[in-house]
């Protein structure tokens, strides 16, 4: 007999029940039948009642697998959500696997406005174009089923990432809401909100490559909006800002309180709030205090805690302001919790060159033309007065010799990277070629240039004044 599928409602999600434990596997709470699940509606929710309307029940799959449907070839089903289906599928004329999205036609005969959110998902989504916003390639009918082509991401949604792994370290989950927060900076750049965000609307791709999803409950910012405004929200309560809950239109803000929640989600594997009923979990959204995730992982630096517990203000006033501030939080707190090793890996991943590590210093040696090479050493330092921390990188260029000087001085004037300098390594002064960072903006492209850079001019400068290769 097959497992029941089951509603989980504070997660907006459907889940196959194991082991008969009705329990939903990520909050834990009582999960329902879904013949016995209503469709979330917060107008409707807001005065203590919830429509009784049923959710998707016709099996479209069977249908659509194995056939041709307008352009494509349907080869597999990958999930449903809320409106729609997703299917893989083979574009017949481009041989391209993409995403086929296809609105329920139950949903479809119930309510015209249902067409009108996901046509309006499709042109919301295609009007942002960026790397990490997954890409809206066609919209059409076939037959009586209305559909979207999406570019397809092979892997899986960071939900199930983060369901298998249980929870992420605060270096990698920050890494992965980089990613993401760079799509919804995007959107908001365009007056969109995406109005859903969480960890199982962000596809990982190869080598942790994340795109956002799901513009289902995206809407455009108008001019005239405000909190009077007469429209029935949807969304998943576990993610929703407090004042979402009393109808106040969605804001860039109410996105950055779902940010927190999944950085929260990501660090800990455990929701901030959770209950069985829409009301009392909407009161805890408003009104309870935000867990300390150190709770669960006392190692978590205190600059995340901090931005958690912004993100998840109760006055959004007090949350970043949007998509654009956050990433560039993100990435300061990213940038930080990496280890110097870590970012020289990546950094040299793609020159040809080889490193090894020895202790807080990294020594890479990078092949040169004419068969030269240059051994160049990255490391952290601090910087007095302030004690800032700074990443070092430079390169030995020859011992120092008093008749080298003046042409030491010309070729440093036309260094267009970084400084020439005289320091003592390992007891002898040498001409040093240099370059320092503020750690906290580091990143591995910026530190692959450098390097690069260091490496060409130190050998030039070597060659110039000794005209040898031994650096």
């Amino acid at each position: 007999m097959a497992a029941p599928v089951l509603y989980c409602r504070g997660c907006n999600e459907e889940f196959t029940a194991t082991d008969d434990d009705p329990r939903c596997p990520q909050c834990r709470q009582q999960m329902t039948a879904c013949d016995e699940a209503p469709t979330l509606d917060l107008a409707e929710t807001a005065a203590g009642t919830i429509e009784d309307n049923r959710p998707i029940s016709t099996d479209i799959s069977r249908h659509l697998v194995g056939r041709q449907f307008a352009s494509y070839t349907i080869e597999s089903f990958l999930g449903k959500g809320g409106m729609a289906w997703v299917f893989l599928a083979r574009h017949n004329t481009l041989h391209r696997p993409c995403a086929i999205k296809v609105l329920s036609p139950e949903l479809r005969s119930r309510d015209d406005s249902f067409l009108d959110m996901f046509i309006a998902e499709a042109r919301a989504a295609a009007s942002v174009i960026h790397p990490h916003i997954v890409t809206v390639h066609n919209i059409g009918q076939a037959n009586s089923f209305h559909f979207i082509e999406l570019e397809y991401v092979p892997g899986e949604s960071l939900q199930h990432v983060v369901k298998r792994e249980e929870k992420f370290d605060s270096s990698r989950a920050t890494r992965f809401l980089v990613q993401a927060c760079s799509a919804l900076a995007e959107a908001h750049r365009h007056d969109l909100i995406h109005r859903d965000f969480k960890p199982s609307n962000i596809l990982v791709g190869s080598r942790d490559f994340a795109k956002l999803a799901d513009f289902g409950l995206a809407k455009r910012i108008s001019s005239d909006q405000s909190e009077d405004s007469d429209e029935s929200l949807t969304g998943t309560p576990y993610f929703m800002a407090p004042e979402l809950f009393r109808r106040v239109p969605a804001t860039r803000q109410s996105d950055m309180y779902a940010v927190g929640i999944s950085y929260f989600y990501l660090l800990t594997g455990q929701f901030p709030f959770v209950d069985r009923k829409v009301m009392r979990l909407a009161a805890k959204h408003a009104a309870a205090p935000i867990p300390d995730p150190r709770v669960q992982c006392p190692e978590l630096p205190e600059g995340v805690v901090d931005l958690v517990n912004r993100c998840m203000a109760k006055n959004p006033a007090d949350r970043p302001a949007d998509g654009q501030e956050l990433q560039e939080e993100l990435q300061v707190i990213s940038r930080r919790l990496r280890d110097v090793k870590s970012l020289v890996v990546e950094a040299v991943s793609e020159m040809d060159a080889s490193w090894e590590s020895d202790g807080d210093r990294v020594t890479i040696d990078v092949r040169l033309p004419n068969e030269r090479s240059q051994r160049v050493y990255v490391e952290e330092t601090d910087c007095c007065p302030w004690s800032e921390q700074l990443l070092k990188i430079y390169s030995r260029c020859c011992p120092v010799d008093e008749s080298y000087y003046r042409r030491a001085l010309e070729l440093n004037a036309n260094i267009c990277h970084g400084s020439l300098s005289i320091e003592k390594l390992e007891g002898q002064p040498f001409f040093v070629m240099g370059n320092t960072y503020p750690r906290s903006t580091c990143d591995p492209e910026e530190i692959r240039h450098s390097v690069q850079d260091v490496a060409n001019w130190a050998d030039r400068v070597e060659l110039a004044l000794t005209g040898q290769d031994q650096n």
